[in-house]
């Protein structure tokens, strides 16, 4: 009996301990939720969200940067190869298609002109090619106010995107043409100790395996500079940051130019182009993985062991 009454003092004692331990517990995992929600810098990898006129605009830019490397390698088997099936990464069925929901003329020109740019190079007509090119200017100019609806033509947000998604394209080309044991395109790969968070200016020349990729790296870096000129001179209240990012974009070709490595590519194009273009231009970036949902996911797996480990002691 005295046993007994001792036993019951004790299981009370423990339950009593359990239940304050409990409201620890739960408090401190409640603070770490709570903490997780008004976090505000969660970890971002510059995805941004589909935007088809973006998309568009950058098309355009990327067509004419691959036809203008046509031209300049007319004859050249090889490189009118690799350049031709980039436009087709650019331009296939599916954008034939969705032309001639707005246009017939286009649906039919845009196509043809295409194939005769790359004809025309393989036989080695460098004044037909130019004729080709310049007739595909012309209707590419057509197309784009036929494809984008005014207001969104004339959004800075979308013209800013249409930049990023033609970076986007830069680094997965230098990233192959110097083969890049990582995705240049993933920040997360990213050593955020690399000598150009330093200012060190002092880079070692990494050899580049594929000389069309890299050719076509800088070229759409440049594309994409000159598509960011464009927009800061349609936004002169941005001058300081326009400023800026010129600036950033400069460094960039200087560090594809000088055959830089990959982890500067990427701190020149994520950390001081595209940062700098989201914060200005109101660019929303999609979260791969945001650290409020990581810290809310660690609460629950903590209360669930917590749980399971009391329910073994108590069968015990």
């Amino acid at each position: 009996m005295v046993f007994d009454i001792c036993t019951r003092k004790y299981l009370n004692k423990e339950n009593d301990l359990h239940t304050v331990n409990k409201k620890v517990v739960v408090l401190l995992l409640a603070g770490i939720i709570s903490s997780g929600l008004i976090y505000s810098h969660p970890a971002y990898a510059h995805n941004f969200g589909g935007d088809e006129s973006a998309s568009f605009l950058a098309k355009v830019a990327e067509i004419r940067t691959e036809i203008g490397f046509i031209s300049k390698h007319v004859s050249d088997s090889e490189a009118i190869d690799y350049y031709s099936d980039a436009l087709g990464e650019y331009w296939n069925a599916n954008d034939t298609k969705e032309m001639g929901e707005r246009n017939t003329l286009l649906q039919k020109e845009i196509p043809a002109t295409l194939n005769s740019t790359i004809n025309d190079a393989r036989s080695g007509n460098q004044a037909d090619v130019n004729t080709d090119i310049s007739q595909l200017n012309g209707y590419l100019d057509e197309a784009i106010p036929v494809r984008i609806d005014k207001d969104k033509l004339n959004n800075s947000t979308v013209q800013a995107l249409a930049v990023t998604f033609v970076l986007k394209e830069v680094l997965e080309k230098y990233g192959d043409a110097i083969n890049s044991t990582v995705d240049l395109n993933d920040m997360s790969q990213m050593n955020m100790n690399g000598n150009s968070m330093s200012g060190n200016n002092m880079q070692m020349s990494v050899p580049v395996v594929d000389q069309l990729k890299y050719e076509n790296s800088i070229g759409l870096a440049s594309a994409a500079q000159q598509m960011f000129n464009d927009l800061a001179a349609k936004n002169p209240a941005q001058s300081t940051p326009n400023e800026k990012i010129s600036a950033a974009f400069t460094k960039l070709l200087q560090d594809l130019n000088n055959k830089a490595n990959g982890n500067t590519i990427m701190m020149d194009v994520h950390m001081d182009i595209q940062l700098a273009i989201i914060s200005n231009y109101n660019i929303q970036a999609v979260p791969e993985f945001p650290m409020p949902t990581l810290l809310v996911i660690i609460s629950i797996m903590g209360v669930i062991a917590i749980t399971r480990f009391r329910s073994i002691k108590l069968r015990q």
